[in-house]
């Protein structure tokens, strides 16, 4: 059941990126970059064509006043509505429709109080991208500092495909496909392996998180995936020759920059005559069991983060996969100890599992 997909992997800033063939996909990855005056000026080669496309850089005024500013360069544009060179600082889900302008663009500065993006925390700058007679729409989501000195850079993201009209944030197609395609069992009746690629083997910008598989109402298997290749041993003592395997996972909302948890499950029969199960039945979408909400907030941010609902257990983990806090039963967690960028936080309570994702900032 395995699907194929070309790919084109670059290493760019540190950061591994991989382009996919399929076509209306939205490319993003992570920039995790700190601009100022001692780190110099930092260049950004958005989608990968070996031309440069945006320099983000600290620019020194008059006595120790300073101005955060992107130059865009080649035929790159900004998204900016001012006519004045002070990009618009779009909120999550805007729309990156124009108009754009070209060169230095400002945004944040000491003098007269000009840019638009000055201590307004995590915001999305809007970006087209021109090759030839094409155009790209993209995004990056940065802050400026109320000081008009440090640029944070977090995440960018493009369509692949000409003219293909996105929001800001967004990291998935809808047309995509759903991540139940892409089970897949090997194994006997009695022990066998369910597995699911992750992001990065032609799927859209999701992310398993849990799987579980179960022979009618007896649960035979369950396992947290987060971001690794998500499989597990099943052990099916006795001897059921249907199983259902669903998997819950991360989707980027097509609309929205929100991350929604949602579930899918595919029913396998054992074939006696040739060893081997065989897929009967794929649903997709299924709705997860609804469990009280557990609100998090503020999101994004810098320190404590509060806790609003009833929970037994709350980790977060990085975008790797690897756990970096835990906590339980408490109303807030300090998360000032983490680093700048995007984790998920898994929260368990009598009632269920949920997962959230969010941004830490400095």
């Amino acid at each position: 059941m395995r699907k194929e997909a070309k790919a084109l992997c670059l290493i760019m800033s540190g950061a591994l990126w991989c382009a996919t063939s399929a076509a209306g996909q939205i490319n993003s990855y992570p920039l995790n970059q700190t601009v100022t005056s001692d780190s110099g000026p930092f260049t950004l080669d958005v989608d990968g064509d070996f031309s440069d496309d945006y320099t983000f850089e600290i620019y020194p005024l008059s006595g120790s006043a300073t101005a955060a500013r992107v130059v865009c360069l080649g035929d790159a544009l900004v998204l900016d509505s001012s006519t004045f060179g002070y990009p618009d600082a779009l909120n999550c889900g805007d729309a990156l429709t124009g108009p754009y302008s070209s060169g230095n663009t400002v945004l944040g500065t000491d003098v007269g109080g000009g840019g638009l993006f000055t201590g307004e925390g995590l915001m999305f700058l809007g970006l087209n991208l021109n090759t030839g007679s094409e155009s790209h729409q993209g995004w990056i989501s940065l802050e400026v500092a109320a000081s008009n000195d440090t640029i944070t850079l977090y995440e960018v993201g493009y369509a692949t495909e000409a003219s293909n009209e996105i929001a800001a944030g967004q990291m998935s197609d809808e047309t995509d496909q759903p991540l139940c395609d892409f089970i897949y069992t090997v194994g006997t009746q009695f022990d066998f392996e369910v597995a699911a690629p992750t992001t990065g083997n032609g799927l859209p910008a999701m992310a398993p998180l849990f799987m579980s598989t179960f022979a009618g109402d007896l649960l035979l298997s369950e396992d947290s995936c987060f971001g690794a290749p998500c499989s597990h041993l099943v052990s099916n003592p006795l001897g059921m020759d249907t199983v259902t395997t669903c998997i819950d996972y991360l989707i980027y909302g097509a609309a929205l920059c929100v991350m929604d948890t949602s579930a899918c499950c595919v029913t396998q029969v054992w074939n006696e005559a040739t060893q081997a199960w065989q897929i009967t039945e794929t649903s997709v979408g299924v709705e997860s069991a609804v469990i009280p909400e557990v609100m998090l907030y503020p999101v994004p941010t810098r320190g404590p983060l509060y806790v609003q609902g009833d929970f037994s257990t709350l980790r977060i983990f990085d975008l790797s996969g690897r756990e970096v806090l835990q906590s339980t039963q408490t109303s807030f967690i300090d998360v000032s100890s983490l680093a700048t960028g995007g984790y998920l936080v898994e929260i368990v309570s009598s009632k269920g599992r949920q997962t959230k994702k969010i941004q830490v900032v400095r």
